[in-house]
């Protein structure tokens, strides 16, 4: 908001109210939240042109759940576009932002869980194949440990401009 005009004395018991400026908070997680999304949906779709060496990497070619391979950089392509219009929405202080912000954020759990899931029984069934054992549920606590964190880091950056000038949002 701009106001232009000249500076003129006010007559006694008349009010003076100032315009604040907006918080430039909105735009600066807005444009972190566009940068991560962006390279979210280009490692996804480097994660989908790579799948099946990603397959035959994993021994998953031998089990029931290579396709995971496939549809995980799907909903990450999806969770990625999804946080990148989010901070376009919030670099253009939109509160619509915060709430596409949280729902790439919950389609990025949803991945990390099953993910995590799956990547523990396929390294339980090619462990057992190898004659290693244990080594799945140990792979699924860290993917559910590094999906927590991301799912916490990600939460702040799009909540934090409602948190701290929610009052600068627009509600449109």
């Amino acid at each position: 908001m701009t106001l232009e005009g000249e500076a003129t004395s006010a007559p006694a018991g008349t009010t003076i109210v100032y315009a604040n400026q907006k918080s430039g908070g909105p735009r600066v997680f807005g444009a972190l939240a566009m940068l991560l999304g962006g390279i979210g949906v280009i490692m996804a779709l480097l994660d989908i042109a790579s799948a099946g060496e990603t397959i035959e990497l994993w021994g998953a070619d031998e089990t029931s759940y290579s396709w995971w391979f496939y549809v995980s950089p799907l909903l990450a392509a999806a969770s990625g576009g999804l946080f990148a219009y989010a901070g376009f929405l919030l670099w253009n202080y939109k509160k619509k932002g915060v709430w596409m912000g949280f729902g790439a954020v919950g389609i990025n759990v949803l991945d990390g869980i099953l993910g995590s899931v799956l990547i523990g029984m396929i390294t339980d069934e090619v462990g057992e194949a190898a004659g290693v054992e244990g080594l799945g549920g140990l792979m699924a606590g860290a993917g559910l440990v590094f999906t927590a964190i991301g799912a916490v880091c990600c939460g702040l950056i799009v909540a934090l401009p409602l948190l701290m000038n929610g009052n600068d949002l627009d509600d449109e």
